[in-house]
């Protein structure tokens, strides 16, 4: 059974920063374990321990461990197939550092390390409630300025991995955490398991495994073999994520989805703007879909401006008549000064 190859409760994994002691699993798959751990700091004057997350490399089918119940064994005739993938591991890991540096909606990477004859992952351990348990409490949904301040930094997460030319390829609500830094509680964007890493061509830097798909939030492409920079693959779960927070409903199989069902699933007040840029950043075929984060903000940004900014033109247009009643010229000075016209992005 996997169970049986994690590392036992009271094991310490050491590490070059800190020293790590398993507490329990959080999770487990075919590519190896996901731990919950405390490292011993000094705090205050006081040693206290911290919990952190340390995800270990181990194919499960083809690894044991050693006689110390620690490191990794790998049969001679299938080593150069695991060896392939603890590469790949490595270098994804490294790579992840440098996605959290700079931006607070990103889990931090602590540190990366080789023991045991395999490598390792430390996270920071996030406690706060995910987005999905977010969404419950605030009675199953939330209002549209709810959910753009709930996913706004989240969307500037998504861009900074893309900058640095990687997929997450796993957002759904149960992978944002609300997070306490300094006096506030922000969402942080977590599991950078799966995020897919391309060279400045768009090519894909190195192999992965397979990773799961979530389904309502992994788009048709996702199932297949992805062989260049797709951020559309971000896009669709963005997409999906607000089809979320506005409806609490999570959506069908993205290779059986149809506009029909996406508009049956969001409220009936949901102004067109907004339901036409979703339906345009959950479009199957992702050659079509909304290639980029800030232009599928910049679409649901409109719902605040379309109607309004309308009326604004014509108010401008009629202002600049000189018998222009007093009312008018505060209508237009209130127009020019609301907030509705802000962006999504704001």
């Amino acid at each position: 059974m996997v169970s049986e190859k994690s590392l036992a409760p009271g094991t310490v994994i050491k590490g070059v920063k800190h020293s790590y002691r398993v507490v329990g699993v959080l999770r487990s798959d075919g590519q190896g374990f996901t731990y919950k751990t405390v490292v011993s700091v000094c705090r205050s004057g006081s040693v206290v321990e911290v919990p952190v997350v340390v995800r270990e490399q181990m194919m499960v089918r083809c690894s044991s461990r050693g006689a110390d119940g620690m490191t990794v064994i790998t049969p001679d005739d299938i080593a150069p197939t695991v060896n392939s993938c603890l590469e790949a591991f490595i270098r994804a890991c490294r790579e992840r550092i440098n996605l959290s540096r700079g931006c607070p909606w990103i889990i931090n990477v602590i540190e990366t390390f080789h023991a045991n004859n395999t490598y390792y992952y430390v996270v920071e351990y996030l406690d706060g409630d995910t987005l999905e348990e977010y969404v419950r409490d605030m009675g199953g949904r939330l209002t549209f300025e709810q959910t753009r301040k709930v996913l706004s930094p989240i969307f500037d997460a998504v861009i900074a991995l893309h900058n640095h030319r990687a997929v997450h390829a796993d957002i759904h609500p149960r992978h944002v955490r609300f997070v306490k830094r300094e006096r506030e509680k922000i969402p942080v964007l977590f599991s950078l398991y799966a995020t897919m890493h391309f060279s400045d061509r768009g090519v894909m830097r190195w192999d992965l495994p397979p990773m799961t798909c979530e389904e309502g939030f992994a788009p048709p492409e996702q199932y297949n073999a992805i062989d260049h920079f797709c951020p559309q693959i971000d896009i669709y779960a963005l997409a999906s994520m607000v089809v979320f927070c506005l409806s609490g409903n999570i959506l069908p199989d993205s290779r059986k989805l149809t506009e029909e069902m996406v508009r049956e699933t969001l409220p009936p007040t949901i102004p067109e703007t907004i339901v036409s840029a979703l339906l345009n950043a959950l479009y199957p075929d992702q050659s079509v879909r909304t290639s980029t984060v800030p232009k599928f903000r910049e679409e649901l940004g409109a719902f605040q401006r379309s109607a309004l900014s309308q009326a604004r033109t014509l108010i401008d247009e009629m202002s600049q008549d000189k018998k222009t009643p007093r009312w008018l010229k505060y209508l237009r000075r209130f127009c020019a000064k609301s907030r509705i016209f802000r962006k999504f992005v704001n």
